[in-house]
């Protein structure tokens, strides 16, 4: 991808608020939220995880402060790679797509900077 600074700026302050935004919502509640209607297994796999989830919004938290501050942002597009992509397919299979729209966004700026920092990670692919 063409390497265009400022918008690589706009998309790392974007996802990183976003996911503030997100995880402070989950425990202060001052934004509508809705997993829609889960099949049983879904439902199953929230009440089996729900004690972990406060440590996943502060992880969260955390990763948005980060990228909002520009700290380590290769390293952490990696690490949030294979969150938004589980957070994608957990949206999706809840068989409401208006509800994947976040699980959405996050992936595709997530893909997107990883695109942009391309460059970085191919000493993680050399021989």
């Amino acid at each position: 991808m063409k390497d265009n600074p400022s918008l690589k700026t706009w998309l790392r302050i974007i996802l990183g608020l976003f996911l503030i935004v997100y995880a402070i919502n989950q425990f202060l509640h001052f934004l509508p939220t809705s997993y829609g209607k889960m099949p049983e297994e879904a439902m199953d796999f929230i009440y089996a995880v729900v004690v972990y989830l406060p440590f996943l919004y502060f992880f969260e938290i955390i990763l948005g402060l980060l990228f909002v501050f520009n700290k380590w942002t290769p390293f952490l597009l990696i690490v949030l790679f294979p969150l938004s992509v589980a957070f994608l397919i957990f949206s999706i299979s809840n068989q409401d797509l208006l509800d994947a729209i976040p699980a959405v966004v996050v992936a595709l700026l997530n893909f997107t900077l990883i695109l942009f920092e391309k460059e970085k990670y191919k000493p993680l692919f050399s021989k």
